[in-house]
């Protein structure tokens, strides 16, 4: 099995030329490592080096692991000064996102920490409150933006504004100029989220408080994919309000009143407590600048 010590055995002796030098600069025996070297090849199946009485020359073989190699020491690195130092922004920064933020302003915030921080990796997870939720609770991301989250006593939560809905119609469906009642609205063809995402549950809730089940109900589990519907005419949808707001100023689609009317989520923006310091706190801050900037939550 490869080893990052065997690795690092291999890199120590590319630069220094020599197992001599080697073995003083990690403190080792010369006979330990040529057994590193060894090993290293056996595992690979192949040999790495050709020698000339003290001095050392690569084969080709040993010329396209140096690249490989390196990589994996300098990820190795990153790991450490990660865990160890408490810093989230070195390596990986596993940020979690609702799809209002996502499609709205996620953009912005990459661009962002592109400038800031050049040499950070960022893994993204859109997804609705189920995941993102079970995410943080798995400790699978550090920070996150997410509706009325489900989260447990490690996950900090701080609310950062509402996620407005509203039921959103094509031009091509006729309206009534009074305010729909839920019974009057299940009549429709009706999409919503699925039952994993909050927003359905809220969907559904205001039809029970009525004491109405809807005829028609389809779900889908991509908001874009629901907003184009929409816009066809294909069927009434449930969508935060913000996202909607351009298409009715375009007369693309239009505001469906109800009553009573429908109310939002807040929503909460997240992080791991055993993570937070000045480091994860900068990325925070990034976070509220660009929510601030674009009215979003509001």
């Amino acid at each position: 099995m490869l080893t990052l010590t065997q690795i690092q055995t291999f890199d120590s002796i590319v630069r220094l030329g020599s197992f001599r030098a080697a073995a003083q600069e990690l403190g080792l025996t010369q006979p330990s490592i040529s057994q590193r070297v060894r090993e290293l090849e056996q595992t690979l199946g192949t040999e790495l080096f050709i020698r000339h009485g003290p001095r050392v020359n690569l084969t080709a073989e040993g010329h396209a692991l140096i690249d490989h190699a390196r990589r994996l020491l300098d990820d190795a690195s990153s790991v450490v000064a990660r865990f160890r130092g408490r810093d989230p922004l070195r390596g990986q920064l596993r940020i979690g996102v609702n799809e209002s933020f996502a499609l709205l302003c996620l953009q912005d915030l990459l661009q962002r920490l592109e400038v800031e921080y050049p040499n950070l990796r960022t893994s993204i997870r859109v997804g609705d409150t189920s995941e993102v939720s079970r995410l943080l609770n798995d400790r699978k991301l550090d920070v996150a933006i997410v509706s009325q989250p489900d989260i447990e006593p490690h996950v900090q939560a701080q609310p950062i504004g509402v996620n407005r809905l509203g039921w959103f119609a094509g031009p091509g469906i006729t309206l009534s100029r009074k305010a729909f009642t839920p019974a009057a609205l299940a009549r429709f063809h009706l999409t919503i989220s699925p039952p994993s995402a909050r927003l359905h549950g809220t969907a559904m809730t205001w039809f029970t408080q009525a004491g109405v089940t809807p005829l028609r109900v389809s779900t889908c589990n991509s908001l874009p994919v629901t907003i184009s519907m929409v816009l066809r005419g294909l069927a009434i949808g449930l969508v935060p309000t913000i996202l909607m707001q351009e298409h009715v100023r375009r007369r693309e689609a239009r505001f469906v009143k109800v009553s009573p009317a429908m109310g939002g989520h807040r929503v909460m923006l997240c992080n791991q407590a055993s993570e937070f310091g000045p480091k994860l706190k900068q990325i925070l801050d990034v976070i509220r600048a660009i929510l601030t900037e674009r009215g979003l939550f509001a």
